[in-house]
């Protein structure tokens, strides 16, 4: 899939900590690389914050990101960025070259969901915060909520094709106050880097800076008082004098909160402790894991949290956490099992929960321990995989739900689009097929069956093999043109095999003794009718069928290209070819993985072909060998498919 990252205030190559990027900017390039790595291309789209950052950059991990013009081109506070939403998506222009678009906090939707409805792609939405309700008290201290982001986390809510929370709790906030449809809603935990938060080797020594003792505490997030550094400076305050340790504070204050900073510095000399408190910038990804390694404890007092990564990631470094029993924080942490959660706020509470942790050294190997094995269960590969399914649960519930298969005989279903098929109906989408004959002039594979050539048998035989194949791709609905569904009057008929002969290179004939019920001698206005009936009762949102020159030139092939096509232009639905040709494909699908499902279909076909024992190449009954396909093409009207 392609798929577009929508950030529009703050961009994934800024470093955690820094101004308005935290736990968000991790996990969405996280995700973005776990995705790619499983063979889906992401791109970034995000505000431009100086003037020199190009149009397009590739970042060193090779994730591209666009900078779109909105406001002016410096960094901004992430309260005044919302005035620029209508300008962002003016500048972002169309996103029809993607299959999904996924939108991170709500100025990202709002802007976003018109592009992509208008481009009828699947929007997703994950919010990363949601604004505080107008009477709680964690709005203290805060910059009042935009009256935009509140009507626009409403929007982003009820209109998105389907929310990606990072948390249970992040759900329920958004089904509870932001309207969300519960069945629209899925939770993603975010996952770690287990490679790069790891435990510190037994004989790895190191500080942060001389003056830092060992055994040292961490807080590490944005200057905010929704981050309440001061609960953790507080907190230290609150220990004995003799049994305080370091506190290392890491992180910076943004625009929003300029004069905070001071009030924290204020705050530690106030508390006599700046000869214990030690604040450093924002770090960047292998510093912050390297402090976080060697610290004794991890605090983490927010008032709130969606998930708290930080949280995870102190866990997947050995370090045991003491966190607020706040948000996402609950589902992050395991209390008493990967650390300690704390119900309230009051540095004395903090202090007395801390001081066990600190005076058992066997507790905290034993906690830590336990984190790093919860932590391993939680790789990005494993979210990015998560991630993709809900993706195509976006797709298949968008206005393209029932695909139909029109093709000419037994067999062909599975030779030429097998693989597809199958791949369909794993995403969730409902696949029908329709057969036009029963290949009853078709040759029989030398064997045990060769009696049954030229006899009514084989029509009964090659109807069993082509139900067997269709239960190993995992089709359940499935007509004969011109049986009931797939018939426009109440009297049933049988369009028998044409077989066929070469009239000229490459053109192709049916065959001279071919019987006038034939597909190809048939009334095409007939066949037509019949099948629209069958896209009626199945309610068909896309038609597939052979490309114009039926593949190979068969005349069975060709007749229901043509007759697939005019069905779907009379219901008005779009229509798409197969194609093995991946420079014509409008889209094409690499499907390798499903080789075995496809050979097993194949299986069933014994009348017509044998699987050889590598499970990767046929031989036809007329001697033919060939690899099985897997991999191919759609040319046409080709929706946003996964």
């Amino acid at each position: 899939m392609r798929v577009a990252f929508i950030s529009l205030h703050t961009s994934p190559a800024e470093r955690p900590g820094t101004a308005d990027a935290g736990g968000m900017n991790v996990l969405i390039r996280a995700l973005a690389r776990a995705l790619q790595a499983g063979g889906d291309d992401v791109e970034f789209f995000t505000r431009r914050s100086r003037p020199e950052q190009p149009d397009t950059a590739t970042l060193d991990d090779g994730l591209v990101v666009h900078h779109i013009d909105a406001g002016p081109a410096r960094p901004l506070p992430k309260s005044e960025i919302d005035q620029y939403i209508d300008e962002f998506r003016d500048n972002l222009g169309s996103l029809d070259a993607f299959d999904v678009v996924h939108s991170h906090h709500w100025m990202s939707g709002v802007a976003a969901l018109p592009l992509a409805r208008a481009a009828g792609i699947p929007h997703v939405m994950t919010f990363h915060s949601v604004a505080a309700h107008p009477n709680s008290p964690l709005r203290d201290g805060e910059p009042p909520e935009s009256p935009a982001r509140l009507t626009g986390e409403v929007t982003c809510a009820t209109q998105s094709d389907l929310i990606i929370a990072v948390s249970r709790y992040e759900a329920a906030v958004v089904i509870g106050r932001c309207q969300a449809d519960p069945a629209r809603v899925s939770v993603v935990w975010p996952g770690v880097d287990t490679d790069l938060f790891r435990p510190a080797a037994p004989d790895e020594a190191w500080t942060p800076a001389p003056s830092v003792r060992p055994g040292y505490l961490l807080y590490a997030a944005r200057l905010q008082p929704l981050k309440a550094p001061d609960l953790a400076i507080r907190t230290l305050a609150a220990l004995p004098e003799a049994e305080r340790p370091d506190l290392v504070v890491v992180g910076e204050v943004s625009a929003d909160f300029a004069d905070y900073e001071a009030e924290i510095h204020r705050l530690v000399t106030d508390l006599a402790l700046d000869d214990r408190v030690i604040f450093l910038p924002g770090q960047d990804r292998e510093s912050l894991a390297r402090l976080m390694r060697h610290s004794s404890v991890m605090l983490v007092p927010s008032h709130s949290e969606t998930f708290g990564l930080v949280a995870l990631e102190a866990s997947s470094s050995g370090v045991p956490v003491l966190a607020a029993a706040a948000g996402g924080l609950t589902e992050a942490i395991c209390n008493t099992h990967t650390g300690i959660l704390v119900p309230s706020h009051d540095p004395q509470d903090w202090a007395d929960a801390l001081l066990p942790l600190l005076r058992d050294d066997e507790l905290r190997l034993r906690i830590g321990a336990t984190g790093r094995q919860r932590a391993e269960q939680m790789s990005w590969a494993h979210v990015a995989g998560r991630t993709r399914d809900a993706y195509r649960r976006a797709i298949a519930s968008g206005p393209i739900r029932h695909i139909a298969f029109l093709h000419a005989h037994p067999d062909d279903e599975t030779l030429a689009s097998g693989a597809l098929i199958a791949h369909l109906v794993d995403a969730g989408f409902d696949v029908s097929v329709l057969t036009a004959t029963r290949g009853e002039f078709g040759e029989v594979v030398p064997g045990p069956l060769s009696h049954l050539a030229g006899t009514p048998a084989l029509e009964y035989r090659r109807e069993a093999e082509l139900a067997g194949a269709l239960t190993s791709l995992g089709v359940r609905g499935h007509a004969y043109l011109g049986i009931p569904p797939a018939r426009a009057t109440d009297e049933p008929r049988r369009y028998l095999d044409s077989g066929m002969i070469w009239l000229r290179p490459g053109v192709a004939g049916p065959a001279p003794d071919s019987d006038d019920a034939s597909l190809c001698r048939s009334d095409e206005a007939e066949e037509v009718a019949d099948a629209v009936a069958y896209l009626r009762h199945c309610g068909a949102d896309l038609v597939v069928s052979y490309d114009d020159d039926g593949g190979y030139g068969h005349p069975d092939h060709v007749r229901m290209h043509d007759v697939a096509k005019a069905a779907a232009d009379e219901l008005g639905l779009p229509f798409a070819a197969l194609t093995t040709d991946r420079d014509k494909a409008t889209r094409w699908f690499d499907l390798t993985g499903y080789l075995p499902r496809v050979a097993s279909a194949l299986r069933n076909h014994r009348t017509q072909l044998t699987v050889h024992d590598d499970g990767a190449t046929i031989t036809h009954s007329g001697g033919q060998t060939e690899p099985i396909v897997t991999s191919t093409g759609l040319v046409g009207q080709v929706p946003h498919l996964p």
